[in-house]
């Protein structure tokens, strides 16, 4: 049918590709020409790409030899009457009203088919996600089912599809029991059919523990979790078979080794603790609490500071920081005093590590060798006596009475020469170094000897001023300071006053000599009275003793300066017989302090 449209814009766009399809099959129209005022036209400018004419003059596409249809587009009143009267006859027209027709059938057209794209893209959608979701549950290695009201199954994934040993396929419709009625679960699944029950009646999360009996045990936890519709209707059950047997084996293996290590501990006659970086305890054997009268669980969560004596926690607080510094084991001998005795132990200290390397505590092994010591300090003494009584016995006599004779005549001669002759000095040097011999003999006899002291209650200021009176006009002290500090409330001791000046008199000339004469002496007396014990300190600032000779400086016969060596092991051995120790302490900031400490008498 031969067509000429008037109008140009989008609807003549729109039935100029309608007439190209399959749309109009009743009406196939046949455009001859396109007629609009406006060459730009929308519908102009599509007309022509198809190669179908146009023109701005009605008129004459209204005279078009063999024309039978005229559409027009135009919505103009005005120009529909012009049509009118134009029109020559037998020509058809379709106007503008009518023509909505057109679109309605158009858009009507354009919807279905649009949304039958979004339904087949809506579909492929769904079964992509179909497919994804089944995926991501076939590669959970948990066992998966999901049940519907019926108690009867609606889906299964792999893991659950191999361990039942049946297809997805023939698993659906089948009840949880069915399906596992072949498998370790069996007893299980029946001992816990009113547990599915009670899921769907109260909707909430229902979990225990399945465990299949030996040899092959088995271990899983069994969680049915409600899946609700989105009004929040419980509409199904999802089962799930979490694997848990290595983690329940690893948890008795932890457990065997704790109760193991506790065992061991326990049972040692070692102090053993462990502290985290803070210094709080974690823990602390029997052995250990029982020496401080408490219980292992009295030291958990607290520092040494809290709940040891100070003397005792500034020890173990100082190593404990040097371990951590060092991030090294170290070994210490420490002096621990208990219930008002001294005890020694061996020490050993080590850092603790996490799977990191990064340190997070210290742990302490320390054995009390108090016994071993004094063993140790009663051969040495032993042999010491052995070997000096030997020699005191067998030179004291022959060498006292050559000495006599020699002082006796050199002092006869120096009496009778003048003060300012040169031979009187010669005399005097001979009288000094006989004097020097005689007190070796004599230091001989006394550590031989090791007489018993006798006995009385003394106040330490009364033993200080009386040894300091011995030693004050001595030349060797005219170029040195000595100070003085007593403590107020120190008790009395029960000592050898004589022989405690004797140990006074050591230390201070000791002193001296080490100071080369020249410098500053400090006595001091002080009462520590959780231990209840009364201490004597001889400070001096000189060089100090090497830390390598510390061990070695009480043992007889050894010196640093040429003398007999005897003055500090005849101490040790009166300080020793008075129940008390001698203790070295080398300060920081230089010099050496001796402090004799002794039991109190009010202890006695």
């Amino acid at each position: 049918m031969k067509t000429v449209i008037i109008g140009g814009g989008r609807g003549c766009r729109a039935l100029i590709e309608l007439a190209g399809g399959s749309f109009l099959q009743e009406l196939k129209p046949d455009i001859r020409c396109v007629i609009d005022p406006q060459d730009d036209a929308p519908g102009m400018v599509f007309a022509r790409q198809r190669g179908i004419p146009t023109s701005n003059n009605m008129a004459d596409a209204l005279t078009l030899p063999g024309l039978e249809l005229v559409i027009e587009l135009t919505g103009q009143d005005a120009i529909l009457d012009e049509i009118y009267r134009s029109l020559p006859p037998g020509v058809k027209l379709i106007d503008h009203t009518f023509a909505r027709i057109f679109w309605d059938l158009v858009n009507a057209r354009e919807e279905r088919e649009r949304r039958l794209e979004e339904m087949i893209a809506l579909e492929l959608q769904l079964e992509k996600e179909h497919h994804f979701l089944q995926s991501v549950l076939d590669n959970i290695p948990d066992l998966l089912i999901v049940l519907d009201k019926d108690r009867k199954v609606i889906k299964i994934n792999d893991s659950f599809s191999r361990f039942a040993r049946i297809t997805p396929e023939k698993a659906v419709g089948k009840t949880c029991a069915e399906l596992l009625e072949r498998t370790a679960f069996r007893e299980n699944c029946r001992e816990t059919l009113t547990m599915l029950d009670e899921v769907f009646e109260t909707g909430q999360t229902i979990s225990m523990i399945w465990q299949t009996p030996a040899p092959a045990e088995t271990h899983w936890e069994v969680t049915r979790t409600p899946i609700n519709d989105p009004a929040g209707k419980l509409v199904a059950v999802l089962a799930i078979w979490h694997r848990i047997t290595e983690r329940v084996m690893l948890r008795r293996e932890i457990e065997s080794t704790e109760l193991r290590f506790r065992g061991f501990i326990n049972s040692a006659d070692d102090w053993i603790s462990i502290k985290d970086q803070a210094g709080r305890y974690v823990i602390v054997n029997p052995v250990c609490a029982a020496a401080f009268h408490l219980q292992p669980q009295d030291f958990e969560g607290k520092t040494a500071e809290e709940i040891l004596p100070p003397e005792i926690a500034r020890t173990i607080i100082r190593h404990d920081r040097e371990v951590i510094r060092l991030l090294r084991h170290q070994t210490y001998e420490e002096v621990f005093p208990l219930d008002g005795v001294n005890h020694i132990f061996q020490t050993v200290r080590f850092p603790l590590t996490d799977y990191k390397g990064e340190n997070i505590g210290v742990c302490t092994i320390a054995r009390d060798v108090t016994e071993q010591h004094e063993l140790k300090n009663q051969v040495v003494q032993a042999t010491k006596l052995a070997a000096v009584g030997k020699l005191a016995a067998g030179v004291a006599h022959e060498i006292n009475n050559p000495l006599t004779g020699i002082l006796a005549y050199a002092e006869d001669l120096v009496e009778d020469l003048p003060e300012d002759d040169e031979r009187a000095q010669d005399l005097k040097v001979i009288i000094r170094e006989t004097l020097r011999c005689r007190d070796i003999v004599r230091n001989l006899l006394d550590f031989a000897r090791q007489e018993a002291p006798k006995l009385e209650v003394q106040r330490l200021d009364r033993v200080v001023d009386q040894s300091l009176s011995l030693i004050k006009k001595l030349p060797q002290f005219q170029n040195i300071t000595i100070e003085k500090i007593t403590a107020e409330g120190v008790p009395p001791v029960r000592c050898d006053l004589h022989q405690l000046q004797q140990v006074m008199l050591n230390f201070m000339l000791n002193a001296a000599e080490a100071m080369e004469h020249k410098g500053k002496i400090v006595v001091s007396t002080d009462y520590e009275r959780l231990q209840g014990q009364c201490v004597i300190t001889v400070q001096d600032d000189g060089p100090g003793i090497p830390e390598n000779l510390i061990d070695k400086i009480f043992e007889p016969f050894f010196s640093t300066k040429g003398t007999n060596g005897l003055g500090l092991a005849v101490s040790w051995g009166i300080v020793e017989r008075h129940g008390g120790i001698i203790e070295i302490d080398i300060p920081a900031d230089g010099g050496a302090a001796f402090r004799i400490v002794l039991p109190a008498a009010t202890q006695n």
